[in-house]
């Protein structure tokens, strides 16, 4: 929980910088002088005041962040300052700058999801043991082993994918689905999904709908040896294949790992390269996370997932692409949320938050670096919601100065942000009633 923490603090810290950021170049492009650039509230920690007057400080509760511009809303401003109050600019400099937050934030997402498309990511057939009889998958013409190809449009890579484009399509009344079969003919279904759902805490998508994926396939060939392992001091190299173990021939993995686990001396048979090598493997004993001991040999053994990776022309394509997809899909969230789609009861709050980000970073940096894009991508969609606090609520008010003429009285800005600080305190309280929950 302590290092999940720290991961949630600094995710956050992250994308608040950036959102604010993003509010403070734009102010500063349009003219608008900006007194206090925060990261935190609180008590002032550190801060430095350049010579235009504004003064960045860090401050001591690292969960959120703000700009402070120059306003004359409630404040008498001299003569020579009212060029630079943000109230006396223009409704599209003022739409531009409340905009320029939530913008920061997919541009983030952007720059990100284009770096994990140049590092690579994990890909592997989507294909299907069988599908589940009495739901939606069972009126699809699948056969065995056909890949999975898109869903509604979505290019799916993975399950992971399947899952996202699922939950996405929920509350519709028709789904395409696109699969390829043995014979590399593709086909297009539309299935109707009318009145489908499930409960996303209790049940993954992919079963609900009637999903059975083919396992992952497993080949005896080792990928990749552990340094300093028991398999490494033995002198297993990555590229042997196991032919036999302990005078039986290879079945496959599942029984070799489990004869590992019960840390039991094995003889060892490979083949490298055309010869058969003989080795006495003896697993080490180590204790895993529920406290157990069991036998670990340092050994990795190869499988039918690769690593796709692009070039940094394609990278920045397929970041468009990832950032419109996410883009689309949060924003559907929220819209199933209002229609009932998916109940409150799912809603997450900064707890849910911090073991996600705990967990992914736990994972590696690409986990981590998906978790960080998809949270700036959520923080941008949840501001631009038509909430008073949040930026959507001011670009409201922004658009009846517009029609009306003349700015809404302070007044009346004031009782509606009132309102708004109230259901966003409801929201929060659902979220961390709904966080402590799933603790317990």
């Amino acid at each position: 929980m302590i290092w999940a923490t720290i991961i949630f603090l600094v995710t956050i810290s992250i994308l608040v910088t950036v959102h604010e950021f993003g509010h403070f170049i734009i102010a500063r492009l349009c003219g608008v002088r900006v007194e206090c650039f925060s990261v935190g509230f609180g008590k002032k920690l550190c801060s430095y005041t350049t010579k235009k007057g504004t003064e960045f400080k860090l401050s001591i509760i690292p969960l959120g962040g703000y700009v402070k511009m120059l306003d004359g809303t409630n404040k008498v401003l001299q003569a020579d300052e009212l060029r630079f109050a943000f109230n006396h600019q223009t409704i599209f400099k003022r739409v531009a700058i409340v905009c320029a937050g939530p913008v920061a934030n997919f541009l983030f997402a952007f720059f990100v999801y284009w770096a994990i498309f140049q590092i690579g990511v994990v890909s592997y057939p989507v294909k299907f043991a069988s599908v589940t009889a009495n739901t939606p998958a069972a009126n699809i013409n699948i056969v065995q082993e056909a890949e999975l190809k898109s869903i509604a449009g979505i290019k799916v890579d993975s399950w992971a994918d399947v899952n996202v484009a699922l939950v996405g399509e929920m509350g519709k009344d028709n789904i395409t689905i696109s699969y390829e079969t043995a014979d590399h003919k593709l086909h297009e279904q539309s299935v109707s999904i009318k009145g489908w759902r499930f409960d996303i805490e209790k049940e993954s998508s992919i079963t609900a709908f009637g999903f059975v994926p083919a396992p992952i396939a497993i080949y005896p060939i080792i990928s990749q040896v552990v340094p300093d392992s028991a398999a490494d001091k033995i002198g297993l190299q990555a590229g042997d294949t196991i032919i036999a173990y302990n005078g039986q021939p290879y079945d496959n993995w599942n029984n070799f790992s489990t004869l590992i686990k019960a840390g039991q001396p094995i003889m060892l048979a490979v083949n490298r390269g055309g010869a058969r090598v003989s080795f006495d493997l003896l697993p080490n004993i180590e204790v895993n996370s529920k406290g157990e001991k069991i036998g670990v040999a340092g050994i990795y053994p190869s499988n039918n997932t690769i690593i796709k990776q692009y070039d940094i022309v394609n990278a920045f394509s397929k970041g468009i692409e990832q950032t419109g997809l996410t883009i689309k899909l949060v924003a559907r969230s929220f819209y199933q949320l209002l229609t009932g789609v998916i109940g409150l009861k799912n809603l997450s709050g900064p707890v849910s938050i911090a073991q996600g980000a705990g967990q992914t970073a736990s994972y590696g940096v690409v986990p981590y670096l998906f978790f960080l894009a998809f949270i700036s991508i959520s923080l941008g969609v949840i501001n631009l919601v038509p909430l008073p606090m949040l930026d959507g609520g001011h670009l409201v008010f922004l658009l009846i100065e517009k029609i009306k003429g003349s700015p809404v009285s302070s007044a009346i800005q004031g009782v509606f942000y009132r309102l708004g600080f109230l259901l966003l305190l409801v929201i929060m309280s659902i979220a961390l009633f709904n966080d402590f929950i799933r603790l317990s």
